[in-house]
Formats: C-alpha cells, sequence, structure tokens
C-alpha cells in the first residue's frame, strides 16, 4: 500500500492544552487496503452473530480475544497485533510515516512503539467502558494525583486511535490530563482511582465523532472511556501507543510481554517491525522497574 511520507503539522500547543486532537491521516484508497488486509482475517470463517446485542461485561476486559472467535458473540473485540502472527500483512501500519511523523511533533524522534490492538465489532454490538485513566498498572493506593496529573510532569506518551470507518465510541474530558479529579469527578469515579462505574455520568465529557480515516491522539492520563450505544456500522479501529527513547518511559510502556516473541516468531517478522520491538526491549533493559515510573523523586 503506498502512504505519502508528508505528516500532517499539528497544533502540539492545543494538544498539550486539551490533551487529545484529531487529524485526517488515511485517503479513501488507503483505508479500503487496509480493511480489505483486516476482513480477509476477520470474516475469512462464517461465524453468525448469536442472539440479540447486548453488553458481555465478563469478555469485554482488554485481555485479547482469539481471532477465529470473531462473530461468535454480539460483542466489541479486541485483538492484540504485536503478538500476533496472523495480523502480520497489516503490522506495516505500526511505521507508518504520517503517524509517526504526528507523533514526532509531540515527543521528538526516536519513537517506540509499546503496544499495539485492534477494536472490532459488528452492526448492532453494544459497548460500554468505565471512565477511566490509563493507570491501570499502579496500584490505587500508590496514585498521587497531584505529582502524575501536572502541568510539570511531561508524559512520554502518546496513544491513538485510527478507525476505518466513522468512529464515535471515544469520550474524553479535555484538559484532565495535566491535573487531579474535580470533586465531580471524584463523585463520578465512587472512591476508585482506576474505573468509574460503567453507568457514571462525567462532568465536562465530550464524545469524539473521528471520521473514517481521521486519527484521534490523546495523552493517557486523560480521563476518557469507550462507549456506543449500538455501533451502525462495523468498527475496525486500530490502536497504537509510542513513546520516545530519547526520555525515560511512564507506565504504560509495560504492556508488551517478552515471553510472546519467541525466535520463529520475530524471524517471521518485516525488518522494520523487528527493529521497533528489538528498540523496546533495548529500552525495557535499561529502564526494568516499572514501579520506578511513578514513584519518581521531585
Amino acid at each position: 500500500m503506498s502512504m505519502n511520507n508528508t505528516a500532517p503539522i499539528i497544533d502540539v500547543d492545543a494538544y498539550h492544552r486539551d490533551g487529545y486532537l484529531l487529524l485526517d491521516i488515511f485517503d479513501q484508497n488507503e483505508r479500503d487496503s487496509l480493511l480489505s488486509q483486516i476482513d480477509d482475517i476477520l470474516l475469512k470463517e462464517d461465524n453468525s452473530l448469536d442472539g440479540a446485542a447486548r453488553f458481555y461485561s465478563s469478555d469485554n476486559q482488554h485481555l485479547g480475544d482469539k481471532i477465529e472467535d470473531y462473530g461468535r458473540k454480539t460483542k466489541h473485540y479486541y485483538f492484540h497485533l504485536l503478538t500476533n502472527p496472523q495480523t502480520m500483512s497489516f503490522q506495516h501500519i505500526f511505521h507508518n510515516h504520517k503517524i509517526m511523523g504526528v507523533i514526532e511533533q509531540i515527543l521528538g524522534n526516536q519513537l517506540i512503539i509499546n503496544n499495539a490492538s485492534l477494536f472490532a465489532a459488528e452492526p448492532g454490538t453494544t459497548y460500554k467502558l468505565g471512565w477511566h485513566r490509563d493507570v491501570i498498572q499502579i496500584p490505587q493506593d500508590e496514585i498521587d494525583e497531584a505529582k502524575i496529573f501536572s502541568k510539570e510532569r511531561f508524559h512520554n506518551s502518546v496513544q491513538i486511535n485510527l478507525p476505518l470507518y466513522e468512529d464515535n465510541a471515544l469520550w474524553v474530558v479535555p484538559g484532565s490530563h495535566h491535573r487531579p479529579n474535580t470533586e465531580q469527578e471524584n463523585k463520578a469515579f465512587t472512591g476508585s482511582k482506576h474505573y468509574a462505574p460503567i453507568e457514571a455520568d462525567m462532568p465536562g465529557a465530550v464524545q469524539l465523532k473521528i471520521k473514517a480515516g481521521q486519527a484521534a491522539l490523546y495523552n493517557n492520563n486523560l480521563i476518557h472511556r469507550g462507549a456506543c450505544e449500538m455501533f451502525k456500522e462495523p468498527r475496525r479501529s486500530l490502536h497504537m501507543g509510542y513513546h520516545s527513547a530519547t526520555l525515560p518511559p511512564t507506565w504504560h510502556f509495560y504492556l508488551l510481554n517478552e515471553d510472546m516473541f519467541t525466535d520463529d516468531y520475530l524471524e517471521k517478522m518485516s525488518p522494520e517491525v523487528r527493529t521497533m520491538l528489538d528498540e523496546y526491549f533495548i529500552c525495557r533493559q535499561q529502564y526494568p522497574r516499572m514501579q520506578d515510573t511513578w514513584n519518581f523523586c521531585d
């Protein structure tokens, strides 16, 4: 698939102020090419959806689903891409020049990928994830909001959601990434520092209406959630996270399991993706303790 090597110029100040931004990335030909590659994998088996659309709370966690199970339940699926050999045909998206060029404007160079996944669902599916910041790796009694969520602490991480169909599932609270929760937000979280209840109302929330081929870049300290009462179109949304090797990583960097990357699997990867993973694990060796990323000194 041909990609334009010129990255869009973004308003970095607006990103740091609001904690997110939307921008155009792929044209229709690029979207169609990616959709073809993805659907060749997801829809290779004629799996019919069973029953009415409903929320499968026990299945909807981000533990990863098996591709061969796609469509067997009316649910929102979550596929890990970096560790799945079935997805190699579209792993080139990880080093797409436009994506990398945009994130470099925020973080600087020497980008390292730390996670990649695909959100997928068929029309009629309900999806609801509780409000959260991406701090699930940190024990709740060790989350120091005054330090972690502050303008003074640079957050070396950018997440990107890139839907291939129009997607209205991402909700955010603008500006919440660099401050502790407000009193009203604490009430919505009902005492938790990880997840708010599924049906909680969050003050100041904004629904991001992302066009097909657009990208939503966001700071993962931002209060956000994924929620859609019912998808009218299929959902095919790519999700990736990056940090810069020029600065220490955050807790969100420690998502990959080294045991998943066998020699046989690595040898099948493209040279570009293999290099990205090599750089990831070099950084892991340099910063082996995830807890150091929040137990920092002033």
